[in-house]
């Protein structure tokens, strides 16, 4: 039998609630163990009509063929599957190149323009080619224009601002970006332009292009040049050194290495015209390329094809060869075959983790939406990276992985594709050794995991930044000093992802050594007062407008919650694998009365009282003045309320960037009863800056809001999550994809509206859907098996 836990609502309660029994929160709707027979069918808003059983009662044959092909999306359903926008903005070419991101888990590209444009934010990033700017920045180096194609005709350039009906749209079905428009070449005669794009989901370094050129009467000289550039920079930085580069029946080469971290990375591009042309070689310094020139005839098109691979030497020595036969494989099956097998690889993805939403098509589209964009970041193929705050889709927080990762994200993965969780948590352990280069930095014992995470697991948070209303001053960043919340975030991610999955061999041979050097770092950061309470001071939570305060709520009953679960998890590890884990002991020094020490900081680390059924926030958080909600709420302010009020002025009010204690109920929901979520919902919810704020609070507050029974609240903070990029609603999409709003965009559908919960039984759920929602359908995956939930409003 597996050994597990008690129930997290068999823990004591750090909060004086009364009428509290045993932790549980409000009583659950429907609930049932994995492999029972599916509960009776409740009547509050949503009603469970549909349930797949796990392994131990299987369909029948005909019974899951109905079912996959009701899965299959008619035609006539495309806008649910599919992005569009028309024209061309130049000043709007960052939001686009964010939106229209495109990516197989390992290889981006921003939806950069082939043309190129003055006002571009060109990028196309990988997974773990770090590069290191001294004094400045760690990030992801943006790769060697690899999708670059210059179009003349008659020796005049092609340049995007001078078509007409310009279109893009992204399949996310497929992961295809289409880009289409109509260029003028003379009295009546017009160019037609179709741009085509894909990452393979199934070659990790490979990608394809294609690109029709097409007359409606008439004809044209055309030139087209297909490249390679190292002529690339990260936002005015420089990250590489040209190491070689080739042209012929090979294709286009370039071989680049980073200029700090000195990874070589090999770019190959194959072009392949679909008619005879005159073809001319260039090998301009860092630029090797292709130039073709023919005449373009109405009545026969054009099409150029190209295979690309990229590869850095962080797996294999030879990254060139390995970029050639990458795009062997891809020239050997063609667009249409390369496509389809990337396809196909989509459609398993989709029926893992696809939403479906009837009676509101932008709730519909922006889900869908932001899975493929998490789909696209999230680490496939390896287990030494993870996903970056803006994913890979942008220069925002230089890439660098927070808990937004394991806290917003990662839950995604967890109940949907857990092997892609898996790497990212492996990612993490991984660099457990940099997390106890940090403690000791700072005088801890055990691991401090940093607040911002690249390659090697050290402290890349920033210690300066340009202040945002005079550039020519600068601000001091305390995040990495002192918002310490996120090594017990890290912890709450390993023991989900151990509940859903039951892999019990990721706790015992990474999982574990994390929780237990995080338990000792809390236990030695922790202050004792006479009274023999224990304090964690000088800290900053999850909101992130209050710095330098006391007994932050999040922060202590996370850190309470990591003390008691790392003595559960020795625990554990002692009655399953008694061996091994002398061996563990032994490995970390393990003193015999750490244990109790644990035990004895988790009693004694207590947010503080509540008062009139609401938490306080931090110690002196109700002494703070409060500003006029009202006006907080105003839909025409622009700016965030800390740089409207200033960094020093709004640390004076009660005005939230994130609310700490609607989070900590979301983490920890059993500590909440009914009535006291409702409060500090009902008190903190006006008082949080959603606006303009922090993009990770509207999830959860969207789940906190549903659970309280506030589905207008709860809807409009959806909302906001699902605007956050499409509609760039915060107004700085073009630094990247928001990944904490695009993983709390499907924790707000699944954990919020449909309610589900883990139980020590099983799974729940308890559903509150949006008024204008008929029908909510998703899948996800508890202990390896494939569950449906299907809910309708009645």
């Amino acid at each position: 039998m597996r050994g597990r836990f008690p129930s997290r609502s068999q823990e004591p309660s750090p909060f004086p609630f009364t009428g509290h029994p045993g932790g549980r929160g409000r009583p659950r709707l429907v609930e049932w163990p994995h492999h029972g027979a599916p509960p009776t069918r409740p009547r509050r808003k949503g009603v469970l009509i549909d349930w797949t059983p796990t392994a131990a009662t299987p369909r029948r044959p005909e019974e899951r063929a109905m079912k996959a092909n009701r899965a299959t999306v008619p035609a006539s359903e495309d806008a649910a599957w599919t992005i569009t926008r028309d024209g061309f903005d130049p000043g709007r070419i960052g939001h686009r190149e964010t939106i229209f991101t495109i990516g197989n888990g390992n290889l981006s590209l921003r939806g950069t323009l082939e043309e190129g444009h003055p006002q571009e934010t060109a990028a196309s990033f990988m997974h773990r080619v770090w590069d290191d700017m001294p004094g400045r920045a760690t990030e992801l180096a943006n790769l060697p224009r690899w999708w670059g194609l210059d179009l003349w005709i008659a020796d005049q350039r092609v340049r995007p601002e001078d078509a007409s009906e310009t279109r893009q749209t992204l399949d996310l079905r497929t992961g295809v970006l289409h880009r289409e428009y109509d260029y003028p070449i003379g009295p009546g005669i017009q160019l037609r332009v179709l741009h085509e794009r894909f990452t393979s989901l199934v070659e990790p370094y490979g990608a394809m292009l294609r690109t029709r050129l097409e007359l409606g009467c008439g004809e044209a000289d055309i030139r087209i040049r297909a490249s390679a550039s190292l002529h690339v920079e990260n936002t005015g930085l420089l990250h590489w050194r040209l190491v070689g580069q080739s042209v012929g029946e090979d294709g286009i080469a370039l071989v680049a290495v980073t200029r700090a971290t000195g990874i070589p990375v090999a770019v190959v591009v194959r072009p392949h015209l679909s008619v005879p042309a005159e073809l001319t070689p260039g090998d301009a310094d860092g630029q090797p390329s292709f130039d073709y020139r023919l005449r373009l005839r109405a009545g026969t098109p054009v099409e150029i094809v190209r295979s690309v691979g990229i590869v850095p030497a962080i797996d294999t020595t030879v990254p060139l060869n390995l970029a050639r036969e990458v795009t062997g494989r891809l020239d050997a099956q063609g667009w249409a075959g390369a496509l389809a097998a990337s396809s196909r690889a989509w459609a398993q993805v989709w029926s893992e983790c696809d939403v479906e939403i009837d009676g509101d098509p932008e709730a519909q589209r922006a889900v869908r939406y932001n899975l493929f964009q998490l789909v696209s970041a999230a680490p496939r193929f390896t287990e030494d990276a993870s996903i970056g705050a803006k994913t890979l889709s942008g220069y925002g927080y230089r890439h660098h992985v927070r808990w937004d990762a394991e806290s917003f994200m990662l839950p995604v993965f967890t109940f949907t594709q857990p092997d892609i969780a898996r790497n990212m948590l492996a990612y993490r352990c991984r660099r457990l050794e940099g997390a106890r280069a940090k403690a000791r930095k700072g005088g801890y014992t055990g691991a401090q995991f940093p607040w911002e995470s690249a390659g090697t697991g050290a402290e890349v948070t920033p210690v300066w930044i340009e202040d945002p209303l005079d550039p020519r001053e600068r601000m001091r960043v305390w995040s990495g000093d002192l918002e310490i919340h996120v090594t017990a975030d890290i912890a709450f991610a390993v023991i989900q992802y151990w509940e859903a999955t039951g892999d019990d061999a990721f706790l015992r041979e990474q999982g574990a050594e994390l929780i237990i050097e995080g338990a000792r770092f809390w236990a030695s950061r922790v202050a004792q007062d006479a009274d023999g309470s224990f304090h964690l001071r000088d800290v900053v939570g999850p909101d992130e407008y209050h710095e330098h305060v006391d007994d932050d709520a999040y922060t202590n009953a996370m850190a309470a919650w990591h003390l008691r679960t790392a003595g559960l998890v020795l625990t554990w590890l002692e009655r399953t694998g008694p061996i091994s884990t002398d061996h563990l002991v032994a490995r970390l020094g393990l003193a015999e009365g750490e244990r109790a020490r644990w035990a004895e900081v988790a009693a004694g680390l207590r947010p503080l009282p509540a008062v009139n059924g609401v938490v306080e926030q931090f110690a002196g958080y109700f002494d703070l003045a409060d500003v006029d909600y009202v006006r907080l709420r105003n839909p025409a302010r622009a700016l965030s309320m800390q740089v409207l009020l200033g960094v020093d002025g709004v640390q004076l009010t009660r005005t939230l960037k994130q609310p700490d204690v609607l989070m900590l109920a979301f983490q920890l929901p059993e500590l909440f009863p009914a009535e006291a979520l409702s409060h500090n919902y009902h008190y903190y919810d006006p008082r949080t800056d959603h606006e303009h704020g922090s993009g990770h609070g509207s999830g959860v507050s969207a789940v906190v809001a549903a659970r309280t029974g506030d589905l207008g609240g709860a809807y409009a903070h959806f909302l906001r999550a699902a605007r956050a990029d499409l509609q760039d609603a915060r107004g700085n999409a073009s630094d990247g994809i928001h990944g904490a709003s695009a993983g709390g965009l499907w924790q707000a559908v699944v954990f919020g509206f449909a309610g589900l919960r883990l139980t020590k039984d099983g799974w729940t759920v308890d559903p509150h859907l949006p008024e204008g929602w008929t029908r909510l359908k998703f899948t996800f995956r508890y202990r390896g098996a494939r569950q449906v939930v299907e809910l309708t409003n009645e």
